[in-house]
């Protein structure tokens, strides 16, 4: 949580002082609704601060329950986490660690370019708004309401205290890589609808964007955190908001956005909703 309290104060300085010297020439990319999406984000980072506080009164395994754990009781395609070297899980914990906390903060460098730049409020405000989406479907929706026991559990040359940490039921999904993966693939969304130009190239983004969730991922795995299910999942929940935040509120053109919902009447009522790609 204080990560994302310094994220916040970062980029509303440089949207601040980006700000000042802006003289805005290109055509609108995003359009907010500041009056509702502000207070929202904010309420949002509320509610996740106290399903954090919740995660953390859940109840921790016990000794008994631990060395009960039977390995082939996991599927076969996560068995492979079971089957690592304990030795390295802290070395790999701290770099996944680092390698989550420095790319939450990379979306800063959009402030590179300079149409960006000329947005720096809309875009900063999309981003926090995509970590607050984020962070709230992994608290609420992942160990919130799973016990998924943590690969560490299952090594008999852990320390037992170590095994029976609390936080060792929380294992899906990976929130890690969750949070890794919208911070890079906003960073592709927004750079591809800036440049349209880039036409099919704008592909290249994506596929790039999947290195940083990659690379925490593997070192989640590697540190015994998690299994690859809960790294394929927390990826592709993160590069979807990642996405999707800055997708739903581009302009299309001059008065529509990409979402669109229209009420209509005849010999039916109802809502026609328009999501355009």
């Amino acid at each position: 949580m204080r990560v994302f309290i310094v994220l916040i104060l970062i980029l509303s300085y440089v949207g601040i002082v980006n700000g000042q010297n802006s003289d805005k020439k290109n055509p609108q990319v995003y359009r907010l609704n500041y009056a509702f999406e502000i207070p929202a984000s904010v309420g949002l980072y509320i509610v996740n601060y106290y399903g954090l506080q919740i995660l953390k009164k859940k109840d921790p395994l016990d000794s008994l329950r631990v060395m009960n754990l039977n390995k082939n009781n996991v599927w076969c395609f996560d068995r492979i986490a079971l089957e690592q070297t304990s030795s390295q899980r802290q070395s790999a914990q701290n770099i996944s660690d680092w390698g989550q906390n420095i790319a939450i903060f990379t979306p800063i460098l959009l402030a590179i370019d300079k149409d960006i730049r000329q947005d720096w409020f809309e875009v900063a405000l999309l981003y926090l708004e995509a970590q607050a989406i984020n962070t709230n479907l992994y608290t609420w929706g992942g160990p919130m309401f799973t016990t998924r026991i943590r690969p560490v559990a299952y090594y008999d040359d852990v320390p037992m205290l170590e095994r029976t940490a609390r936080g060792n039921t929380d294992s899906f999904f990976s929130g890690h890589t969750s949070a890794t993966a919208t911070a890079s693939f906003f960073m592709a969304k927004v750079i591809s609808d800036y440049h349209p130009e880039l036409g099919a190239k704008k592909w290249y983004l994506f596929a790039a964007a999947l290195g940083p969730p990659v690379f925490v991922g593997f070192f989640r795995y590697n540190g015994l955190r998690h299994f690859p299910t809960d790294i394929i999942m927390g990826t592709a929940i993160g590069a979807a908001v990642g996405v999707l935040v800055p997708h739903l509120h581009k302009i299309t053109n001059k008065n529509n956005k990409n979402l669109s919902i229209v009420p209509y009447t005849g010999n039916y009522s109802g809502l026609l909703i328009s999501l355009r790609f």
